[in-house]
């Protein structure tokens, strides 16, 4: 079967990989946005005296949109737009996905949403509400909570097309020989958080739609003086806003797993258990929501039982951390810039991590809720941390996609720039949080504006390094050198074939006789047959 070629084979593609590639492409824009959005907003928190650059009206619609492009436009489409759309079939030994056109109006949807999101910067009623559009203040207010709700619906019809397609595939599509022990964990992480999007968005779809007709239809599901509460969107919301964050971990722990394999030359310790904990946290995410409300008018019962069951969630998440260190115990460490980028990934989420424990503890929670503490918190343990693994899994992958090798030596100087810059930047803000500083301010006491400078500096570093990194990855997609075929000797299935892959994927179904991670023994026996 021939390729097709020119500019309508990309706008009317169903191939898997070309639509990843513009999964790609779409998120790398929106995380530039981010980007730029954090930058605009560390400046203004440079000097607390006097007005930098945005007034605080505008700094309030900086931090919304900053917020939604970052976790809904950026991290969560990467992972599940682009890894997702490119490996999955590879790695399960398909010659696509289940169904390829409700694949490709999964990511039409996707940018519908996102253009949704931008014109709400230039429409009347600018979005000044934060990513979670709380009521009464987004009814009352004049933003045009329409647009986001509009974008919302269309981004949750991208994630349950996704859903619904890669679940079936996953389940449906494996070669012959392909069980559920011989995934890759980045197919496990894929399959769960696909999961959770199946589950979970039809429930914010649900209070969005509420939202939108108190304030446009005159009804009062949240309208406490009509008898309604604003406390039923906060559960409607984080019931499934608080899994998302999961969305987006889970398909990270498995890239972060197949890395570290790789440049460790070394089976994934404790597959079974690693496989078993993404599972787990799959499910154990649905049960953590309310740790967003413990100042929410919860009851006290209520405020126990979630606080054990967000602790209780640590324990997988543990199990990989450990796991993971296992891994390199002993194996043949290669430094490439896609395995620094898994090492920075785990310091920054490991900070992230235990001060999530501390952040579930009831006593705790109340006292630094809503403060800088909570910011410093969800950068690493979500933003900074992920957006690190994701470039790390961008770079592992980019001779596949392209073809051609990045520059090393630029890889390597940005990550350190990026790293040095994170772990600094978000580390006065827990000192913050615990003094009680309020986060999304526009200015902060005078007295605190030596921590919020640095603070401010260091993001500074941190984002040149992502910016470097973007142009490396552009840099080396036009003129970078040819790659070998399998650069890493990877024993995964989708570096058996040649690179970029063919668009039929597979010549013959493959017949699989051992896992991704059998390193230290013969080549394996990947038979070819019908």
């Amino acid at each position: 079967m021939n390729e097709p070629k020119g500019f309508k084979s990309w706008i009317f593609t169903t191939d898997h990989k070309k639509i990843g590639v513009m999964y790609l492409v779409t998120a790398m824009i929106f995380f530039v946005v981010g980007l730029l959005l954090a930058t605009v907003m560390r400046i203004e928190n440079m000097d607390m005296s006097r007005q930098v650059i945005i007034g605080p009206q505008l700094y309030n619609v900086a931090f919304t949109i900053h917020g939604a492009a970052m976790v809904l436009f950026w991290m969560i489409p990467i992972l599940l737009g682009f890894f997702a759309n490119y490996l999955v079939p590879l790695m399960i030994g398909a010659h696509d996905v289940a169904f390829p056109r409700l694949n490709a109006l999964s990511y039409w949807l996707y940018v519908g949403s996102g253009l949704i999101a931008v014109l709400a910067l230039v429409m009347p009623g600018r979005l000044d509400t934060g990513w979670w559009a709380y009521p009464p203040y987004s009814i009352k207010t004049t933003a045009n909570i329409a647009f986001y709700v509009f974008a919302v619906h269309l981004l949750g019809a991208s994630s349950i097309a996704g859903a619904v397609n890669f679940i079936t595939t996953i389940v449906t599509l494996r070669a012959p020989g392909m069980t559920w022990g011989r995934l890759n964990l980045t197919v496990w992480g894929i399959f769960g958080a696909f999961i959770i999007q199946l589950v979970g968005v039809p429930v914010l779809a649900a209070g969005v739609t509420l939202l939108l007709f108190d304030k446009y239809l005159g009804t009062s599901f949240y309208d406490a003086f009509k008898g309604g509460s604003p406390i039923l969107y906060e559960h409607l919301f984080w019931f499934y806003a608080h899994p998302a964050v999961y969305v987006v971990a889970l398909p990270v722990f498995g890239i972060v797993s197949d890395i570290i394999s790789t440049f460790s030359q070394k089976k994934v310790y404790g597959y079974t258990s690693m496989a078993a904990a993404i599972m787990v946290i799959t499910v154990l995410g649905f049960e953590t929501w309310v740790h967003h409300l413990y100042v929410a008018s919860t009851e006290n019962w209520s405020r126990v039982l979630f606080m054990w069951a967000t602790i209780l969630i640590g324990v997988p998440t543990g199990i990989k951390t450990f796991n993971w260190l296992a891994t390199l115990h002993k194996g043949s460490i290669d430094l490439k810039t896609p395995m620094l980028h898994a090492l920075g990934f785990i310091s920054l989420f490991t900070i992230g991590g235990v001060t999530g424990i501390a952040n579930g503890s009831v006593g705790f929670d109340i006292h630094v809720h809503d403060t800088h503490w909570v910011v410093a918190h969800f950068h690493y343990v979500l933003a900074i941390s992920m957006s690190m693994l994701c470039i790390g899994g961008i770079y592992y992958w980019f001779p596949k996609v392209t073809g051609k090798m990045y520059n090393e030596s630029l890889g390597k100087f940005a990550f350190w720039l990026t790293l040095i810059g994170a772990m600094i930047a978000f580390l006065p803000q827990f000192h913050l949080g615990i003094e009680g500083i309020p986060r999304r301010y526009w200015k902060v006491p005078i007295r605190y504006a030596g921590e919020m400078r640095i603070a401010a500096i260091f993001s500074f570093i941190a984002i040149l390094g992502f910016l470097l990194t973007i142009f490396n990855i552009l840099k080396s997609a036009i003129s970078g050198p040819k790659a070998p075929a399998n650069p890493w000797n990877s024993k995964s299935l989708e570096w058996q074939i040649p690179s970029p892959p063919p668009f039929y994927n597979f010549e013959e179904i493959p017949v699989i006789t051992e896992g991704p991670y059998e390193y230290g023994k013969p080549e394996g026996d990947v038979k070819k047959g019908h």
